[in-house]
C-alpha cells in the first residue's frame, strides 16, 4: 500500500465521535433509511477526495464508452475495496466514527466491514434501477447497513437516492438482479404494497444516508455536467454467520468479500475487520 501523498492535506480526526441525535435512529428503525448531515467535515472530505477519486479513475479506466454499456453499466462507475489499495482510503473506510453511527442506527454492539464501494455517476449517466442490496449478500442476518456519502455537493437536479419507506419489513421481495427487470418488477411491487417513496433531497459533501440491506432504493439519472462522486461503506453486525445460501448472485460475493468462509461459520474473514468497537 502507498503512503499519504505529501502534496495533499493530511487526513486527521476521522475517528472523532459524532453525537447522533435520536431522530435519525427512530427514522432508520421505522423507515429503513435516514440521513445524517455533516457526518464528515468539508476539511475531511477535501483531504480524502483526491485519493479516492484518483483510485477510481485508475480502477475504471478500461470501462467502455457510455453508449456501449447496459442499463446497470450506465448507472455509475464502480470500484470496490479501495481500502486495500491505499492507506488514505483505508483510513477513510475504517473510520470508527462512521462505524459507530452504523452500529447505533441498527442498535447493535459492534459492526464488521463487508466492503467499500465507490459509485460515481458520470455526467449523462443513467438511472440506478430499483434494487435490494441484500439480494447479493450471503449473510445470515437482517442487521446490515450501507452508508452513502457524496464527496461533492449534490444538488437536487443531480439527484440522491430514493427509498421505499418500510420496505425492509417485507424482507426479500424477489431475487432480481439490478437492471431493467428489477426496475420494472419493483415498480410494480411498490405500487402493489402502496409503499411511500422518499428522497432526502440535496446533500452536501460529507452528509450521508444510511439504509438497511433489504430497503428498496433507486436513483435518478444525472443530466448535469457534474460528476456525482460517492463513497459507500457496508457493515454487518458482529457475530453474523455466513448464510447457507451462497447460490446465484451470492456466489460472487461469498468468494470475493468473505474469502469463501464456509456457510454457517462466523463471517469474520481477513477482509471483514471489526470496526466498532475496536
Amino acid at each position: 500500500m502507498t503512503s499519504f501523498s505529501s502534496d495533499l492535506p493530511q487526513p486527521s480526526g476521522i475517528d472523532r465521535a459524532h453525537d447522533l441525535p435520536p431522530e435519525p435512529i427512530t427514522e432508520f428503525q421505522t423507515s429503513g433509511h435516514t440521513v445524517v448531515r455533516g457526518l464528515a467535515s468539508n476539511e475531511e472530505i477535501a483531504a480524502f477526495r483526491p485519493t479516492l477519486e484518483g483510485l477510481v479513475a485508475k480502477m475504471t479506466q478500461r470501462v467502455p464508452p457510455m453508449d456501449q454499456r447496459d442499463t446497470y453499466g450506465k448507472a455509475f462507475l464502480q470500484a470496490h475495496n479501495l481500502w486495500t489499495r491505499d492507506e488514505a482510503a483505508k483510513k477513510f473506510v475504517f473510520s470508527a466514527r462512521f462505524a459507530k453511527v452504523a452500529a447505533e442506527l441498527m442498535g447493535v454492539d459492534g459492526v464488521r466491514l463487508y466492503h467499500d464501494q465507490a459509485l460515481f455517476k458520470e455526467p449523462g449517466g443513467g438511472h440506478t434501477p430499483w434494487h435490494q442490496d441484500q439480494t447479493y449478500w450471503p449473510l445470515d442476518t437482517n442487521d446490515t447497513i450501507t452508508m452513502w456519502m457524496p464527496l461533492v455537493d449534490v444538488p437536487a437536479d443531480v439527484g440522491t437516492m430514493t427509498f421505499a419507506n418500510a420496505s425492509q419489513t417485507h424482507g426479500d421481495l424477489g431475487r432480481f438482479i439490478i437492471g431493467d427487470e428489477s426496475e420494472a418488477r419493483f415498480n410494480d411491487i411498490v405500487r402493489e404494497l402502496c409503499l411511500i417513496t422518499r428522497t432526502h433531497g440535496a446533500m452536501k459533501a460529507g452528509d450521508a444516508t444510511f439504509h438497511r440491506g433489504w430497503t428498496l432504493h433507486r436513483a435518478p439519472p444525472n443530466p448535469t455536467p457534474l460528476l456525482r462522486s460517492v463513497m459507500t461503506i457496508i457493515w454487518y453486525a458482529d457475530g453474523t454467520r455466513v448464510s447457507n445460501d451462497v447460490s446465484g448472485a451470492r456466489y460472487f460475493d461469498h468468494k470475493l468479500w468473505l474469502a469463501e468462509t464456509p456457510p454457517g461459520e462466523l463471517a469474520q474473514g481477513p477482509l471483514n475487520p471489526l470496526l466498532w468497537p475496536r
